[in-house]
């Protein structure tokens, strides 16, 4: 009886060991020298440099054709890199990320804060355009002045809400992808080549 479960359970980390390989995305990216990977305008100690704004870019390109779920890798093939420069390149890397990451949370927290103000005040325009609108309509008595005056109003109170319910529906959902992906790629396996 315990031989069968022995057997299942191993076949069972078997199988997940198959699934972890395959659910692991690489992204290849060529250096020619460990230098290449870094903003070079940016002073700090190389190992908490910014990354060059072209790797990046093409990271964050590549990681638009990967699967959300899939564990990320990143693969640097270099020429002539050091073991010590490996280890740096890998936290340079990482606390790269780690920063994007941070700095992408505070805006997305800004952003919804103006969002939610602004749909607030969407929403009181709307209250006192519609109110208009009804005034109007009920003293309009065949006035066509006054009956395009009230539906103006009303048009003018929905379009205030525009910008708010658009960002709700849609436009949050970008700034919370690329939160993720910089959380992906914070957490990547960080591999470096030399060839």
């Amino acid at each position: 009886m315990s031989s069968s479960i022995e057997r299942l359970e191993e076949k069972t980390k078997l199988v997940k060991k198959l699934a972890e390989l395959f659910n692991e995305t690489t992204i290849p990216i060529r250096l020619y020298n460990a230098d290449e990977l870094y903003n070079m305008l940016d002073p700090s100690p190389v190992q908490s440099r910014e990354l060059s704004s072209r790797i990046e870019s093409y990271i964050l390109k590549e990681l638009e054709y990967k699967a959300e779920n899939s564990r990320i890798a990143i693969e640097f093939i270099a020429d002539d890199v050091s073991l010590y420069d490996i280890e740096i390149m890998r936290a340079a890397f990482k606390n790269h990320f780690r920063r994007r990451a941070e700095e992408q949370l505070i805006r997305n927290q800004k952003s919804l804060r103006r969002w939610l103000l602004l749909l607030a005040l969407g929403i009181a325009v709307l209250g006192v355009f519609l109110f208009l609108a009804h005034i109007f309509r009920t003293n309009a008595d065949g006035h066509p002045f006054l009956s395009i005056l009230s539906e103006s109003f009303a048009i003018i109170g929905w379009v205030a809400l525009w910008e708010p319910a658009t960002y709700f529906l849609y436009g949050r959902g970008a700034e919370r992808r690329l939160l993720f992906d910089f959380m992906r790629l914070r957490h990547a396996t960080v591999t470096i080549k030399n060839v």
